[in-house]
């Protein structure tokens, strides 16, 4: 019981410490995030959505294609690569349409909406997995900078969970540069997923009381 306490207390200190790295990296990236590139935009279902929410339903279909007017040219799609696209949807949905025997056919006007959409939906899709790509980034090096002006290592916070042999090749320079970056890496998942393991640690803690009782 005494080994899963100190375990358990070293593993408290360690995400701890990343915990306060982990929210000086959020600070220091925050500026990053006022640049265009990096903006987080919002998402074209949600302006529909918030449209359908206030608008009634008579005018929702005009409305809804000038909401996504307004987004096709603000994520810059390409328009003639969608022409295309909704001349073949088109035709294969008439005849999808005819084929089942269906007594209402799609309009030109949702077949329009429709594909706008789905372009839209992609293009947010590969915009946001850049933008959080990008940040990752940022915040990864950001976190191993501040790691080796201050010295946090890994391994070395961690030296004690580990064999007497082990712990002397990851103390070692190269090894405690290897630690560094690791500290730098971890504190670049976020404050909030750091809450959450200290969180998890305190309930096994707490549990662990509970079992001796």
């Amino acid at each position: 019981m005494d080994q899963l306490t100190t375990v358990l207390g070293v593993l408290g200190a360690y995400f701890a410490v990343i915990l306060v790295l982990a929210v000086s990296v959020e600070t220091i990236l925050e500026p990053f995030t006022w640049f265009k590139g990096l903006q987080k935009r919002v998402s074209p279902d949600d302006v529909l959505n918030d449209i359908k929410g206030w608008l009634p339903p008579v005018a929702d279909m005009g409305t809804r294609a000038a909401a996504i007017a307004n987004l096709s040219e603000e994520y810059k799609l390409n328009l003639q690569d969608i022409e295309t696209r909704l001349n073949v949807i088109s035709v294969i949905a008439d005849e999808t349409a005819k084929g089942l025997g269906l007594q209402k056919v799609v309009n030109d006007a949702e077949k329009r909406i429709a594909v706008y959409m789905a372009a839209l939906r992609t293009k947010f899709a590969v915009n946001e997995r850049k933008r959080i790509t990008i940040l990752r980034m940022i915040s990864g090096t950001i976190g191993i900078l501040i790691a080796i002006m201050l010295k946090i290592d890994t391994f070395d916070i961690l030296g004690s969970l580990f064999p007497l042999d082990v712990k002397g090749i990851l103390t070692a320079p190269g090894g405690q540069i290897g630690g560094m970056v690791i500290t730098g890496l971890a504190a670049s998942a976020g404050s909030s997923f750091w809450h959450d393991q200290l969180g998890k640690l305190r309930a096994i803690k707490d549990a662990s009381r509970g079992a001796v009782g």
